[in-house]
């Protein structure tokens, strides 16, 4: 996914928020994240390398009480990803296997805590942290299991779906697994991966979980 299309989805998020009627005390904010990472060692056992780790602003605005705030929330993403075969579409290896982590600041509001993105469906998440696949089709839920993330117990959800594999430009059947978010320090982390099916098989589910597992986070 390139600069210009987290630019324009972060645009979409600022304009499908608006003013309450009425509103009186509107705050505006700018908010830091500071990135989550898989650890080295996992990394080493999963055989996954790092591919990317970027800021991404996004701007939305929330409220309580006929308060509002609007938010620049400054997240961190970092993205792993591991070749493997692909035979089943005409290709001998492909870097498809691909984990994201995604940290994003906690808002608070009068008490209550915001998750700056946390109205976004499961194709915006993708979208947003992701660089290799586009255009996820006929996503249905596949069950969800229990994973520890910075010590604390959360929801994995897992997916099926079809997504376009930028490079090549391949359409593929794909799992997509989808952590609860995480509060950790003054942010909240989700995981997120996405990787082919082989034969209905999951041949990825393990090493998410070793490297969902694994996160560091000041």
């Amino acid at each position: 996914m390139t600069v210009t299309r987290r630019q324009l989805l972060a645009a979409g998020a600022t304009a499908g928020t608006g003013v309450v009627a009425g509103c009186t005390d509107i705050v505006r904010d700018s908010l830091s994240s500071t990135p989550g990472t898989v650890s080295e060692e996992a990394l080493e056992e999963t055989g996954y390398n790092e591919h990317a780790v970027e800021e991404v602003i996004v701007e939305r605005t929330v409220g309580r009480f006929g308060i509002e705030r609007t938010i620049e929330a400054r997240n961190w993403y970092a993205e792993y990803d591991r070749s493997i075969a692909l035979d089943s579409v005409g290709l001998t290896r492909a870097q498809a296997a691909i984990v994201s982590v995604l940290t994003t600041p906690q808002v608070s509001i009068l008490g209550k805590t915001f998750n700056p993105v946390g109205e976004y469906s499961t194709d915006e998440l993708v979208e947003l942290i992701q660089s290799r696949y586009d255009r996820l089709d006929d996503v249905q839920s596949a069950g969800e299991e229990s994973v520890s993330i910075l010590g604390t117990e959360t929801t994995l959800a897992r997916y099926e779906g079809r997504a376009r594999l930028l490079d090549p430009g391949v359409t593929l059947d794909v799992y997509l697994q989808i952590s609860e978010p995480v509060a950790h320090g003054d942010d909240f982390v989700i995981g997120i991966a996405v990787y082919p099916q082989f034969q209905g098989l999951e041949t990825e589910s393990g090493a998410v979980r070793t490297m969902l597992e694994s996160l560091e986070h000041e």
